[in-house]
């Protein structure tokens, strides 16, 4: 009895109804998610077992297909499952926002849960069914969810808790699955990378630091084995052949190009709220903070970029065709275009939106050690999708690949929002205003999701 009331005490905290709310809308996705027929679990991972065991399988898909060993493992059983996939994909979800939540101090909490909440309602779930709800999922979202839990200790370390053992090994544990998808393993590796040189400088003693430390080896121990896998190398070989037969003519720089013209086109023009809130907000902080004419319009630059490109599209197709279709058409700048002027344009844009951000960053941060946060959790997250210029497939895999961008926005979003919360006490009907904004367009997009979902 003692247990059942503390259960529900715990659940009538003012940080659960969020949680509560969002589990229970997720419930409402997953109910109306179907498994479209040609997905990659329905074609091809639900019918393995049915052929090798699960080593025998695993052995194959090291050796000439994924280092993914330990996500296809889990994958392959759930394939022909989809009620227990639901299951455990709604579960993931749940998680996320929690683990997300507990990265903050926990005065913050209660705040820090809402707007989460608030964050994960605005991404688009469609997204994830590109190659089918199941696949997806397990090879995104789960690792998004683990990798998370797992910086939880290290957020801990930070605030200066002391870990216990048992919660030790159910980081590394969760780091060794999330770790195991490519771009998860790069957000470990750099997040617990930085922490572990913060606690050498201050000299932590290694029982508050060692989640870290194990987090940073379980991260580039996957990454090793990642760049080491014969399957990996072996799937690059055949997807160049597939996709993009002129791939091996790139050098580093094309490569690079691609991935960043790539997203950023897609931030800007591909009709996903979540980058134009990012880029909202900022600009309101600047408001707030100076006067200075520059700064105002430089915080503006990226919201009157994406205003542009995504509400008067139709307007620049007519008056301005080249424009137009410089933009639209996906080029980038490489070793055989690199004389044409016209090509400069949208890369001069989208170093401009970058700059301002940063710009913006600088004068809405009140502390260096804001700021660089700051500076990581955006260039982080720029960095996992513009790492996919590396792969043949970046314009295959599109949408899904955005996932831990516009998470790690997400997060940067609500530490700015937590930081400056005191500003809006002063600017009372602008506080309202956004409050208003912020919950119709978590509304719309549940709709909106809804609709996709179950269309």
């Amino acid at each position: 009895m003692d247990k059942l009331k503390h259960c529900l005490r715990a659940m009538t905290k003012r940080e659960v109804w969020p949680l509560l709310l969002f589990a229970a809308i997720q419930a409402v996705y997953h109910i109306l998610m179907r498994e479209p027929e040609g997905s990659d679990a329905m074609w091809f991972f639900r019918n393995q077992l049915d052929a090798y065991t699960l080593g025998e399988y695993l052995s194959m898909r090291y050796d000439a297909w994924s280092s993914r060993l330990l996500i296809e493992g889990v994958l392959v059983y759930l394939a022909g499952h989809m009620a227990l996939w639901k299951l455990f994909d709604w579960m993931a979800w749940v998680f996320l926002a929690w683990a997300l939540a507990e990265l903050f101090p926990e005065e913050m909490k209660k705040t820090a849960s809402c707007l989460i909440v608030g964050v994960l309602l605005l991404y688009p779930m469609w997204d994830l069914k590109t190659a089918g709800w199941i696949a997806t999922g397990v090879n995104y979202t789960w690792p998004l969810s683990l990798g998370v839990f797992s910086l939880r200790g290290t957020a801990r370390a930070l605030y200066g808790k002391e870990t216990s053992y048992p919660m030790w090994a159910l980081y590394a544990l969760a780091a060794l699955y999330g770790a195991n998808m490519e771009q998860m393993a790069a957000v470990l590796l750099t997040v617990n990378g930085c922490a572990v040189v913060w606690f050498a400088v201050q000299k932590i003693r290694f029982r508050l630091s060692g989640t870290a430390v194990t987090g940073l080896l379980i991260a580039a121990a996957e990454i090793v084995f990642i760049l080491t896998c014969p399957g990996n190398a072996a799937r690059k070989s055949q997807e160049i052949i597939n996709w993009m037969p002129h791939y091996d003519t790139y050098c580093l720089l094309d490569k690079l190009s691609m991935g960043f013209f790539d997203t950023m086109r897609h931030l800007t023009s591909s009709g996903n709220l979540m980058f134009l809130c990012y880029a909202v907000l900022l600009a309101v902080f600047v408001f707030f903070k100076t006067k200075a004419l520059w700064l105002r319009l430089a915080a503006l630059f990226p919201v009157a970029l994406n205003l542009l490109l995504l509400g008067f599209g139709g307007m620049l197709e007519t008056h301005f065709p080249s424009f137009f279709r410089q933009m639209e058409k996906g080029a980038f700048i490489d070793g055989k275009n690199y004389h044409l002027a016209a090509n400069y344009i949208p890369t001069v844009l989208y170093l401009a939106v970058v700059g301002c951000v940063l710009l913006s960053l600088t004068v809405v941060c009140e502390t260096y050690g804001e700021l660089l946060l700051q500076i990581l959790l955006a260039a982080l997250g720029l960095a996992t999708r513009v790492v996919m210029g590396f792969t043949p497939t970046i314009y295959v895999s599109q949408e899904r690949t955005f996932l831990y961008l516009y998470m790690l926005l997400g997060v940067s979003a609500v530490f700015l929002l937590l930081k400056n919360r005191t500003l809006f006490q002063t600017h009372a009907r602008v506080y309202e205003g956004m409050r208003l904004a912020g919950a119709f367009l978590a509304a719309a997009c549940v709709i909106l999701n809804l609709t996709e979902i179950g269309g």
